[in-house]
């Protein structure tokens, strides 16, 4: 007997075209772009133990002493309290109407919680789980309902109306907001979710955030989490603070997520830490209009590498072309969102030349190193 035997999963990406866009300097995937603020945070948060700690190096290692105490109870609370603050210009938040807050392991922990939750209240309930997603959305939704044995409906975005309008009463809307459809605020989201919320009483949208933080201008409407049809709120520090590996994220919930109690005290301290450290040192808007115009120098490069006019998504790290900005049929396919449709535009991301701009790309120097 062969235990633990598994196949091989085949590649997510045709490995072709993904060296080919990797060559020219992009990604389909998105990936975090770290800045050198992100890595003055954690100098500022870790201080120096060379010659034994200072008050920075100190005040990181006692936050981990007398657990018995309950006194780390509070770093999430704090946590998520700044962050919710610190979203105010773009999310409009009923702090009120979300009195269940959990600290999670960046925004995967919270979103996979929440469905995972609604698969057991479904059969508790004895209805059909369905999970729904406009096409092109994130792929994570489908991945997780997926795994969790939910069955998972795609519509397009065109049809926001009809959607609003006739989803089942019973059903899991996975929405993002900014769109991680093309990387900019999709414009009838409120109004999606106005819909939703006078078509049932019940709470059904889990609305992701994560993007919140990448975008360089006020929007001309904050998002509305604070909308009836919102039962859960998740985001990320990610994308807008290049922390990918750090894993600072959270969820608010109107009502209690049991699997996630346990969250107040299986925390990460450090990454709590680095993350208050980054709102307090960065507003909402601060990074992606620093970075503004790297991304724009990094959308040309990348356009002329491949063939591509690009212009810049809302989000700092993402550009777009149109549908038919190219000849090349199996690069558009490659590109384009949602996968299929012909008159989709093209989406890709800069993360791999922003990071080479501004130099945080490949190892650290060491000091008096040659070269």
């Amino acid at each position: 007997m062969i235990v633990n035997d598994r196949t091989i999963a085949p590649p997510i990406h045709d490995p072709d075209l993904d060296r080919r866009v990797k060559d020219a300097g992009a990604s389909k995937t998105v990936y975090a772009l770290v800045t050198p603020e992100t890595e003055a945070a954690k100098n500022f948060i870790l201080g120096n133990a060379v010659d034994g700690p200072d008050a920075a190096r100190r005040h990181h290692l006692e936050q981990f002493r007398d657990a018995w105490t309950g006194k780390q109870y509070a770093s999430h609370e704090a946590f998520i309290e700044r962050w919710m603050a610190w979203a105010a210009p773009v999310v409009a938040i009923d702090a009120g109407g979300f009195a269940w807050r959990y600290p999670t392991a960046g925004g995967s922990e919270a979103l996979f919680h929440v469905i995972a939750a609604y698969g057991n209240r479904a059969r508790g309930e004895r209805f059909n789980p369905e999970v729904h997603v406009l096409a092109g959305e994130y792929e994570g939704y489908k991945a997780y309902a997926e795994a969790c044995g939910i069955a998972v409906v795609e519509h397009p975005r065109a049809d926001w109306r009809t959607i609003g309008r006739t989803l089942p009463a019973t059903a899991l809307f996975c929405l993002s907001q900014p769109s991680a459809i093309d990387g900019n605020m999709w414009p009838e989201a409120n109004e999606f979710l106005s819909l939703l919320a006078a078509a049932s009483e019940q709470p059904r949208v889990l609305l992701d955030v994560t993007y919140v933080g990448s975008i360089a201008e006020t929007p001309s409407v904050r998002i509305a989490a604070d909308s009836p049809s919102v039962q859960s709120l998740a985001f990320s520090l990610s994308k807008p603070f290049g922390v990918y590996y750090d894993r600072i994220g959270g969820v608010l919930c109107r009502k209690a997520m049991p699997s996630l109690f346990g969250n107040q005290w299986f925390k990460n301290l450090t990454s709590l830490q680095l993350g208050t450290a980054l709102l307090d040192r960065h507003d909402v808007f601060d990074l992606p209009r620093r970075y503004k115009s790297v991304q724009r120098e990094a959308a040309a490069r990348i356009g002329h590498r491949l063939g591509l006019k690009l212009s810049t998504s809302d989000v700092s790290v993402l550009a777009q072309a149109e549908a038919h900005a190219t000849t090349d049929r199996e690069l558009a396919a490659f590109l384009r969102r949602p996968v299929g449709d012909t008159n989709a535009s093209l989406r890709l991301c800069l993360t791999p030349t922003m990071a080479e701009m501004i130099d945080t790309a490949g190892p650290i120097a060491t000091p008096g190193a040659t070269p």
